[in-house]
């Protein structure tokens, strides 16, 4: 990645208070890679100043913060660095527009549109108090999994709508906060229009982003997984993988185990687990940005995985599920909703079938239409 180094902002905020408190005891960098890699003390690095390189290489994971005796946050330097690196134009974020979920093209849409993945036998974008919000990782790589939510959901709600929407987080973690800002605007209004007082969600990312976004609108949002009933007698030992975004909270942690408890299932925990979970290698983009780290992520936590003896690793943020499945062996990758619904989809194949889009002419051809302005 070439990119220019760090300058004197470098997330001012997060920065001056690393600088000010950060003591350089050393837990955080014994659980992260990144600051392994770098062999700084994050007081070190806040002191000089994160480069951009080092910034676009963080998954913004924030188990630093979460292991740190005193709540400090490496992370939120990275992030801050990552708005002021695209504002000062340090960092070519544009070559990176195929992510971007507010373009008419993108990555996911392009999936959908060459697999044939539509709704339309569902009410999409209709008027309605309650609307299911599965997020654009869900619906373009687990359509009959999103399917099989939707319905789950249309016997509580049975005039529940239906939304393709993207929550937006991309565009603020790839430090695009002003654009990150107009999409939620979008997104706000859309949601006015169309009546929704409440949003249930399936994914963590989709949950923890916009529910504060939309509480002073009077929306409220709500997991998929609350107050879910017993199921049918499931079989095999289950390990969880928490996702990086439910780690302070544990919302969604202790929903899903308690429906995969009240559901027959035994669990196992890895070693690392809630609060001090391990980041699959999605986070942040970087498996966009740094794919060897992100590998090298996935692997550290397909380890502990194996290491727990349980048949089956499951996560309930689509992303982790595809990042595991392309390079577990010895077990099942699962969703959770997945077991839970009785579904049997294979994850194994599909970053596989992403990149075939981009092979031969017709690749050369997809590619273009995507990075078009």
């Amino acid at each position: 990645m070439n990119v220019a180094r760090g300058g004197a902002g470098s997330g001012a905020g997060p920065r001056r208070e690393l600088a000010e408190k950060c003591t350089a005891c050393g837990q955080c960098a014994a659980s992260c890679l990144l600051l392994e890699e770098i062999g700084e003390a994050p007081l070190d690095i806040a002191c000089r100043g994160a480069t951009v390189e080092e910034a676009f290489s963080c998954s913004l994971c924030e188990l630093c913060t979460a292991v740190c005796p005193i709540g400090l946050s490496p992370a939120g330097m990275f992030a801050a660095k990552r708005v002021e690196a695209i504002a000062g134009g340090e960092f070519p974020i544009d070559d990176y527009r195929y992510l971007y979920p507010d373009r008419e093209l993108n990555i996911c849409k392009l999936y959908r549109e060459k697999c044939n993945i539509h709704y339309q036998e569902l009410p999409v974008d209709q008027e309605g108090e309650v609307a299911f919000f599965p997020g654009c990782t869900m619906i373009t790589y687990g359509p009959d999994l999103t399917r099989a939510a939707f319905h789950h959901l249309a016997e509580l709600w049975p005039r529940v709508t239906f939304l393709t929407d993207c929550c937006g987080k991309p565009l603020y973690q790839m430090g695009l906060k002003e654009r990150g800002e107009n999409f939620t605007a979008f997104l706000k209004d859309k949601l006015k229009k169309l009546g929704v007082r409440l949003l249930v969600t399936a994914c963590p990312n989709c949950f923890y982003e916009l529910r504060n976004r939309l509480a002073p609108e009077g929306i409220e949002v709500r997991t998929i997984y609350e107050n879910w009933g017993p199921g049918a007698a499931g079989k095999g030992l289950i390990t969880i993988h928490d996702s990086c975004p439910d780690r302070h909270e544990g919302i969604f942690a202790q929903q899903v185990r308690e429906a995969l408890r009240n559901s027959g299932y035994q669990l196992v925990e890895m070693e690392h687990y809630g609060a001090n979970t391990f980041c699959c290698g999605s986070g942040g983009q970087i498996s966009h940005f740094r794919p060897d780290l992100a590998m090298a992520l996935t692997d550290r936590r397909l380890e502990e995985a194996s290491d727990t003896g349980a048949g089956i690793l499951a996560g309930y943020c689509l992303s982790c599920v595809l990042n595991f499945a392309r390079a577990a062996s010895g077990f099942r990758v699962r969703h959770v909703l997945d077991i839970l619904l009785g579904q049997e989809e294979d994850y194994s194949e599909i970053k596989k079938r992403a990149k075939a889009l981009f092979s031969g002419p017709e690749g050369e051809e997809n590619w273009r239409r995507l990075m078009a302005e």
